[in-house]
């Protein structure tokens, strides 16, 4: 067993987005993470989830579409925290002007994050810091300099790839790399040595953001870990289309199919997600080599990983682009598909000493469930989705040790929102619950901590509550089949420096909640 699941953890789905602090430029960043710690453990926390950080393309707020699957998205950078902008004092007076403050301002004092106007203000001073930097430290080799390029060796596996990817994406105006000129799009060598000569100084800046964010995370994870406190990250199951992976491994992507879901109780023609299917022979022809890669970096960021879509590692539902062939599992046979998963999993496990979390909800065959607990991998316990076969809810307390038990997940509405909305035959049996009697359900607020409290006495080794469920609020982070700005914005209403003042009663007992059932 992983010395993680030794003994419980209870933490907050918490997306990085949201955090608000008052420094921030319109959505969180890496310094408002390092101050919500704080805020985490006036509550008893000791353990935060964040969605996915890879780097979205422009116009794009959903963070299960990257770019890059290593690629940190650089909208994280707090900006003001960039050690070397003190020796740009050039710089510093332009950040510092009344213009420059009021859009910061209005970016700020949003009620949900404006990705658009975000990407743009940030990548306008990263521009101009880079440009500082690239003159009086790379071209000078300072010490400075040679840690940066320290960095560049380091991660020249990925890096590389990503920089060169991401500046044709701008000088092809966005068009997809399908598109592009014959040479670049099969990466000839010849052809990039041309980008590289022709387009070094832009190159370079797509890997000085990387550096940043790098830099910046490291201290964030430090200050955690001087506080106790572990973080799980959200290992998305593809990458778009449209990413530097797929680009430069063009032999392990099928473009001419696309992946989804089969049809369910919710959808009868069942979902196209739009992302590529996986050429799986030539993936594990190299034993996954791509996702032990990735996953051996995140371990550079995380202490936990959440393999998305788990199920698709047994069997994936499979679309080909030409209508005149049917969807249809690329797997048939049971055997087969366990052989996969397990496969993969086994593959992924060694790669680096987090601990693996599998999202295995909806409908999933029961043998999968069976390969995570024959290698002691937690999967999912949503509360309100648990029932006995007698069709009352299962007591958490009963859940298995090797499990995350939540309240909700980020494609779902908060607790307080299904309290209020949830068939009241339902609610009277979730009620009976978590309080142990037959009567009528009070208002949401009067049944709040018998909720939590019932969740927080989980037999699970890990309980996650959204930070929504914690306050009783009804604000979503995204759903599912919608599309606008209500998804993917969501952003804490109080700042981290504020918490302790704003939240404090609310902080006391909660966190007295956490102690008596972690007891």
């Amino acid at each position: 067993m992983h010395p993680l699941l030794e003994k419980k953890h209870t933490g907050t789905l918490f997306p990085l987005f949201s955090m608000r602090s008052k420094k921030d430029w319109g959505i969180g960043d890496t310094r408002a993470m390092t101050l919500w710690f704080d805020a985490m453990k006036a509550l008893n926390l000791d353990l935060l989830q964040v969605l996915p950080i890879n780097e979205m393309p422009p116009g794009v707020s959903c963070p299960y579409t990257a770019l890059s699957a290593f690629a940190l998205d650089p909208i994280y950078i707090a900006v003001e925290d960039i050690p070397e902008l003190k020796d740009f004092p050039e710089i510093l007076e332009e950040l510092n002007s009344r213009r420059f403050q009021a859009g910061l301002r209005q970016l700020r004092a949003a009620k949900s994050v404006m990705y658009n106007e975000v990407r743009h203000l940030k990548f306008t001073a990263l521009w101009k810091i880079y440009t500082a930097f690239h003159q009086r430290h790379v071209l000078k080799d300072t010490p400075l300099a040679a840690e940066f390029r320290a960095f560049c060796r380091a991660n020249a596996g990925w890096l590389e790839d990503y920089a060169a990817f991401r500046r044709l994406k701008d000088t092809h105006n966005w068009t997809s790399w399908t598109h592009w000129e014959e040479p670049l799009r099969r990466r000839h060598d010849d052809a990039l040595r041309g980008l590289h000569a022709g387009e070094e100084n832009q190159v370079l800046f797509f890997k000085y953001l990387q550096w940043t964010i790098h830099r910046q995370w490291a201290a964030a994870r430090r200050r955690a870990s001087e506080l106790g406190i572990k973080l799980l990250g959200d290992l998305p199951f593809m990458v778009n289309q449209e990413s530097a992976d797929v680009w430069s491994r063009q032999g392990e992507f099928d473009i001419d199919r696309e992946i989804g879901a089969p049809p369910d109780a919710f959808s009868e023609t069942g979902q196209r997600w739009g992302l590529p299917a996986y050429n799986w022979h030539a993936v594990e022809q190299n034993n996954f080599d791509w996702w032990r890669t990735k996953v051996k970096k995140a371990s550079e960021f995380y202490d936990l990983f959440r393999i998305d879509h788990m199920v698709g590692f047994f069997r994936t539902w499979i679309i080909p682009r030409d209508v005149s062939q049917k969807p249809d599992f690329d797997i048939r046979d049971e055997h087969g598909q366990r052989l996969r998963g397990r496969r993969f999993l086994e593959a992924v496990a060694s790669a680096s000493p987090m601990l693996p979390v599998a999202e295995d909800l909806g409908v999933i065959p029961p043998y999968v469930r069976e390969v995570l607990q024959e290698l002691c991998v937690p999967g999912y316990k949503v509360m309100r989705w648990e029932k006995n076969k007698d069709g009352n809810y299962t007591d958490p307390a009963t859940y298995a040790p090797v499990s995350l038990a939540t309240s909700s997940t980020h494609d779902n509405e908060p607790l307080a929102d299904w309290w209020d909305t949830v068939d009241p035959v339902e609610k009277k049996l979730f009620w009976k619950l978590v309080s142990g009697e037959d009567s009528k359900p009070p208002l949401y607020a009067k049944a709040r901590e018998k909720a939590l409290g019932s969740l927080l006495g989980a037999g699970s080794r890990i309980v996650i509550l959204p930070i929504q469920d914690i306050f009783g609020t009804k604000d979503r982070v995204n759903t599912p089949g919608t599309l606008g700005d209500q998804n993917w914005t969501y952003r804490f209403p109080t700042p981290a420096e504020d918490f302790a003042k704003k939240h404090a009663d609310t902080a006391e007992a909660f966190s007295a909640l956490v102690r008596e059932k972690r007891a």
